[in-house]
């Protein structure tokens, strides 16, 4: 934790030192704030644009654990199912997002915006998200390593299930078992046949029902639906221009910079300096980070 705020607040002082010599303090809960005119200035939004409506939403409990950690880490997610579009992302950045909406975002200054930030988003985000097409049988994943913004594509993997007996409920359905092995891992599901849709949580798909709950065989990810709700919010994308990569030159680089964040900025202008202007030693620290994908 205190290393990915010491990496945000030396690339955010960058910046701010670099347009008008203004201080900025980055709290423990992740809220930004800006010292002088800086933080009466009205915040520069990312554009988005909506490309379908979701129907269906499904808030999902992601609990990872780490190798070198001692406490696994839970997080949220969503899947916004429309027509066409199923994206699926951090509940956090949802809930930023659906708050920023509701607001005229020609008013929120930059320290509206750490303050908003804070309570919605966090520092501990979830930055990957992914949008699948069903029309075009293809996911189209965004991810972020450091401070440079990724997008690689792929079609819908074709996983081979095998049925199990196993009966479980979730969310108040009655869920079945399923049992695969997808990209170094085997998973065993829950699926619910009254939700005719064969989705679920990130890539997951095949199944002839909703998934509502999955887990790897070491007990490192597990996802357990906790909403499931209807819905009508437009599904939105951001307008970005990211790097185009491939899916296993991503997960690389993701996971290089994961296990070694310091080397990332060694040579940099981001990295710090002693008084004498020579770069400072940083020690090789791990962060917390177990990827999906081992193949």
């Amino acid at each position: 934790m205190e290393k990915v705020l010491f990496l945000l607040m030396a690339f955010m002082s960058l910046a701010i030192t670099a347009d008008c010599q203004n201080r900025v303090t980055v709290h423990p809960d992740g809220r930004i704030e800006y010292e002088g005119e800086a933080g009466n200035r009205i915040t520069r939004l990312g554009k988005s644009e909506v490309i379908d409506h979701s129907a269906l939403d499904v808030v999902y409990q992601h609990i990872i654990k780490a190798p070198t950690y001692s406490e696994p880490r839970s997080i949220y997610e969503i899947m916004e199912v429309g027509k066409n579009i199923i994206k699926y992302g951090g509940y956090s950045n949802y809930r930023l997002d659906s708050v920023i909406s509701t607001m005229d975002s020609t008013k929120i200054t930059n320290n509206d915006f750490g303050r908003l930030y804070a309570r919605w988003r966090g520092p501990n985000a979830v930055k990957e998200y992914m949008f699948t097409n069903l029309a075009e049988r293809n996911i189209t994943f965004h991810g972020r390593v450091f401070i440079d913004n990724y997008i690689y594509n792929e079609e819908i993997p074709e996983i081979e299930w095998v049925m199990a007996e196993g009966v479980d409920t979730v969310c108040g359905y009655v869920c079945h078992e399923a049992v695969c092995d997808f990209r170094g891992r085997r998973w065993t599901a829950w699926y619910a046949d009254d939700i005719a849709l064969s989705d679920g949580p990130w890539k997951f798909n095949g199944l002839p029902g909703l998934i509502l709950k999955i887990e790897d065989a070491t007990g490192d990810h597990k996802f357990l639906a906790i909403t499931v709700r209807r819905s009508d919010r437009p599904i939105y994308r951001d307008v970005k221009d990211p790097f185009t990569i491939e899916r296993k030159e991503y997960n690389r680089s993701l996971a290089e910079y994961m296990n070694n964040p310091a080397g990332s900025i060694s040579g940099s202008d981001l990295a710090p300096r002693n008084a004498d202007g020579s770069e400072k030693t940083l020690p090789k620290r791990k962060l917390f980070f177990n990827p999906m994908e081992l193949d």
